[in-house]
C-alpha cells in the first residue's frame, strides 16, 4: 500500500512504497535487501515547477536509521524520461541522492515520475527511520526555494508477516455477505475497518465475513499493530468488494438520457393522497362520479375500484386521463365473474402542469344494474409537493 505524504509547505506530493512491504529488519542469518519507490505528483496547489529533488537516507544501526551500509545504496528514475539520478554521496550520518531534470525546471503534473533508492540492507533494529525529501520548487518559473518533507519508513520485527489481504469474491450480489482473507503472524493485533466508522477486532481469525450483507461497493482497511523494542508499529492493507446492481445514495443527480425503473419507487414516492372517491349505493345513488385536477409536480395516479353484486351484462368502469393531451387513459373495467364482488386497479403517470380527469361509469339501474361499490383515485407525488388542485 505504501503511504502518501503532503507536507505543509511542499508543492509536491509523494507516494512512498517500500519493497518488500512490510519492511522487516535483518538478522545475522537473514539480511533483508529492500528498496524505496518515491513517486512524485502535484501537491495541494496543483502542478508545480521543479529544479531538483534530493533524498536523504539515515545511516546507522539504531531505530531511526535505515541501514548501516550507505555506500552500497544505488538510485534510479523510472516511469518517465528527462530525469537523471546522480551518484549518491555521504553527508555525515546521511547518504544523499540528487534527482534532477535534464532541462530544469520541469513542470510536475499528474504524469508519474518515480525515484528509486535500492540495495538497502535494512539494519537489525525495529523502529521508524525518517527519510528526508528536499524539493527545489516554485509555482512559477522563478523564485525557487528548498522545501523539506520528512517521511517515516517503518521497520518491523523479522518474524512479522502481513500480506495477501483479499476478498474471496471481488464482486458479490446485492444483499450477499463478503468474505475476506489474509496472511498474518500471531505477534500482532488486527483491526478491520469498513463502511462508516465500523470496526472490529479480528486478531483471532484470518478469514472474516462481513456482519451485514453488502448493498453498495465497500472498501476495507485491515490494520496490524505490533509492539517491539518498546515501540508500537502499525501497518495497513486495503481492498474493496464490488456489488452487482448496488443501492445508491447520492446528493445530486443529472440524467441526460432515458431512465427505467423495474421496481417500486420507494423513498422517491411520498405518502399517497386520496383525490376522489366515486361511490354507488345499493339503491342506485351515485356520488362524485367525475372531477378534474391540476398537477403541481410529477407523480402518478393509482386507480382502484371494487364493486359488489355485479350483474351479468352491464359493465362498471373508472378511468384517469390527461385532459389536454392525447394519451391513453388508465381504465378499470369490471364485469360479472360469478363472485360476490370484483376488483381491479390501474396506474397512470403525470407531469407538472398536466390536468387530470377522473371519471366513473356505473351500470344503469334501468337496465338491471343493481351493483354498488367505490372507485378511488390516489395521487403519489415524486418528491415533496402540494397535492393537485381541484379544478
Amino acid at each position: 500500500m505504501g503511504m502518501t505524504v503532503l507536507a505543509a509547505d511542499s508543492l509536491l506530493g509523494y507516494a512512498i512504497k517500500p519493497d518488500p512491504e512490510p519492511l522487516t529488519v535483518s538478522t545475522d542469518k537473514d539480511p533483508v535487501m529492500g528498496r524505496l519507490d518515491i513517486t512524485l505528483g502535484p501537491g495541494n496547489s496543483g502542478p508545480a515547477y521543479c529544479k531538483s529533488v534530493t533524498v536523504r537516507i539515515p545511516i546507522g544501526a539504531g531505530a531511526t536509521a535505515l541501514t548501516e551500509n550507505g555506500a552500497q545504496l544505488t538510485s534510479a528514475v523510472v516511469g518517465a524520461s528527462g530525469w537523471t539520478a546522480r551518484p549518491g554521496f555521504a553527508d555525515g550520518t546521511w547518504q544523499v541522492f540528487e534527482f534532477v531534470p535534464e532541462r530544469p525546471p520541469v513542470q510536475v503534473t499528474e504524469r508519474a515520475v518515480t525515484l528509486v533508492v535500492s540495495q538497502i540492507e535494512v539494519n537489525e533494529t525495529v523502529g521508524e527511520a525518517g527519510i528526508e525529501i528536499i524539493e527545489e520548487t516554485s509555482l512559477t518559473e522563478e523564485s525557487f526555494t528548498p522545501k523539506t518533507t520528512v517521511a517515516s519508513v517503518t521497520k518491523f520485527p523479522a518474524e512479522f508477516v502481513f500480506r495477501n489481504f483479499r476478498p474471496t469474491k471481488v464482486m458479490v450480489a446485492n444483499g450477499e455477505h463478503a468474505v475476506l482473507r489474509w496472511d498474518g503472524s500471531t505477534d500482532a493485533a488486527y483491526t478491520m475497518f469498513w463502511a462508516r466508522n465500523s470496526s472490529q477486532d479480528v486478531s483471532n481469525v484470518r478469514e472474516w465475513t462481513t456482519p451485514e450483507p453488502l448493498t453498495t461497493p465497500t472498501g476495507f482497511m485491515l490494520q496490524a499493530t505490533v509492539t517491539a523494542g518498546g515501540q508500537t508499529l502499525t501497518h495497513t492493507l486495503t481492498t474493496a468488494v464490488m456489488v452487482e446492481r448496488p443501492d445508491l445514495e447520492i446528493g445530486h443527480l443529472d440524467i441526460a438520457g432515458r431512465t427505467t425503473f423495474r421496481g417500486p419507487l420507494e423513498g422517491l414516492v411520498q405518502d399517497e393522497v386520496l383525490l376522489l372517491e366515486s361511490t354507488r349505493s345499493p339503491d342506485g345513488e351515485v356520488r362524485d362520479w367525475e372531477a378534474e385536477f391540476r398537477v403541481q409536480g410529477p407523480g402518478f395516479v393509482v386507480l382502484k375500484m371494487r364493486v359488489f353484486d355485479l350483474p351479468d351484462g352491464p359493465t362498471a368502469s373508472a378511468s384517469v386521463r390527461h385532459l389536454y393531451r392525447e394519451v391513453q387513459a388508465a381504465t378499470v373495467y369490471l364485469t360479472s365473474n360469478g363472485r360476490d364482488f370484483d376488483a381491479g386497479s390501474a396506474t397512470q403517470p403525470f407531469k407538472t402542469d398536466d390536468t387530470i380527469r377522473c371519471m366513473a361509469e356505473w351500470p344503469n339501474k334501468d337496465r338491471g344494474g343493481k351493483s354498488y361499490g367505490a372507485a378511488q383515485w390516489f395521487w403519489h407525488p415524486l418528491g415533496p409537493q402540494e397535492p393537485p388542485v381541484r379544478v
